[in-house]
This record gives structure tokens, sequence and C-alpha cells, in this order.
């Protein structure tokens, strides 16, 4: 069985978003102990996107508490990854009161 190509998938009025994981990882942000986070990190390509600095976002999300998310695009998976990553550390912050 072949690789599938997402981008062949035409949009429509219905379907305006479809994007393909890339890669899945965690992470735990140690701030101080009140503010500590781990969280999930999931990179997608932008199956739809027309713009290649925005190909690929990431979206973090805290497994303890998921209200506590973050997310970005970049060029690269690498870089919407790191952007989400900082961003994750920015929302935990605010969420904790720190």
């Amino acid at each position: 069985m072949g690789v599938m190509d997402w981008t062949q998938i035409p949009e429509s009025e219905n379907l305006t978003e479809l994007a393909t994981l890339v890669g899945q990882a965690e992470f735990v942000l140690d701030f101080t102990e009140a503010v500590r986070g781990c969280f999930l990190l999931s990179v997608f390509e932008d199956a739809l996107s027309t713009d290649s600095s925005t190909r690929y976002f990431a979206r973090a999300i805290d497994k303890d508490d998921d209200a506590v998310q973050a997310l970005a695009n970049g060029a690269t998976p690498e870089e919407a990854a790191t952007l989400c990553i900082r961003e994750a550390g920015t929302s935990l912050r605010r969420a904790r009161g720190r």
C-alpha cells in the first residue's frame, strides 16, 4: 500500500481544514513546584495550506488540565514545535498565576 497524498483531497464548503499528523511527543515544563506541566505535543501538516510559512502547526495540551493549551505554526515542523513549546510555557504560567 502506497503513501496517501492528502493534498489531493479537494477543499469543499464543508471540509475547510485537513491536516496530517507529522509527529507527537510529551514534554515537561518545570518553572517552580507550583508551576509545572506535562504536555502532549502534536505537530501537523496542513494539507490545504497555500502559504509555506504556515504549512505546519503544533498544539500542546497540558495532560492534567486541558484548559492549558498552546498553538503555533511555522514553515517547518521543528519551527512550529519550538514556538508551541514557548507558548505553552506562557500559558502554563498564566494559568497557575505566576
